[in-house]
């Protein structure tokens, strides 16, 4: 697995996407769903493929072949994903993180997914949740998000409910919704004690247990105002030590041989 290069914020990008994220959750809601990917044409061009189209894969001569509409919705996934990347791009501006958080959270979770045998669609979900994962932060003041120093209990609390509120932004959103419960739980730990409803073990949705190994081991490797990052040496004892009380322990090894296995 390649880890992108720490690099400062794209401003360009991160201005044009903060005007989207200073306005209303509909307005987000609009950019997403509606207003950048109603439909799209098939390479030919004879046809147009809406949302609902890509469901109907039927042989009758007046749709498009299969081959078509599978590249369409191809296209409409990356127009998806580059449209989500530049939103989260805006994001870690905000929360004082190196830019391409995550988007890296996104390919580590994803290499994750692949490595345990997820389906396809499965995969491209959890992209979708690592790319989203703290979407829900742009509820929160940036005044508490970069705040140095230690937070108030009213603070620290508001922190913890991140989650919830990212499940809340992407329930109604056609393609985010089923992202909803692993953005809500990526913060839940394997011994019970993370938030924001202290689930345990298995009972915490698979995928959420994926976005946290993979979401720590960024938060722990990348620059940002509040600490500096460790070198990967330390960062993986970092998150070796921690299986079985925060992490799955099938999920760290399995995210352990990946990164083994890249050269990292």
């Amino acid at each position: 697995m390649e880890e992108s290069a720490p690099r400062r914020v794209d401003m360009v990008s991160a201005r044009e996407a903060a005007k989207i994220l200073g306005v209303t959750i509909q307005t987000i809601k609009n950019y997403i769903y509606r207003g950048k990917i109603k439909s799209y044409k098939t390479p030919g061009g004879h046809h147009r493929i809406s949302r609902e189209d890509l469901r109907n894969f039927g042989p009758l001569e007046d749709r498009p072949s299969r081959e078509e509409v599978m590249e369409s919705y191809n296209q409409l996934y990356r127009g998806y994903i580059d449209t989500l990347q530049a939103l989260t791009n805006a994001l870690d501006a905000r929360d004082g993180i190196v830019s391409g958080h995550s988007r890296r959270v996104a390919d580590y979770a994803s290499a994750i997914a692949r490595s345990m045998g997820f389906p396809q669609e499965e995969i491209r979900l959890i992209e979708m949740a690592g790319l989203l994962h703290d979407v829900g932060k742009i509820m929160i003041s940036e005044n508490i998000l970069g705040k140095p120093g230690r937070l108030t209990d009213q603070e620290f609390y508001l922190i913890q409910q991140h989650p919830v509120m990212g499940e809340r932004i992407v329930e109604s959103i056609g393609l985010l919704r089923d992202t909803g419960s692993f953005i809500r739980h990526h913060h839940e730990r394997f011994d019970g004690d993370g938030y924001p409803d202290g689930l345990a073990g298995e009972k915490i949705p698979l995928q959420a247990r994926v976005l946290f190994v993979a979401e720590t081991f960024d938060c722990i490797r990348s620059n940002s105002s509040f600490h500096q990052g460790l070198p990967l040496d330390r960062s993986i004892d970092v998150i070796r030590r921690e299986a079985d009380s925060q992490f799955d322990p099938e999920i760290v090894r399995v995210f352990l041989d990946s990164l083994n296995s890249s050269g990292e």
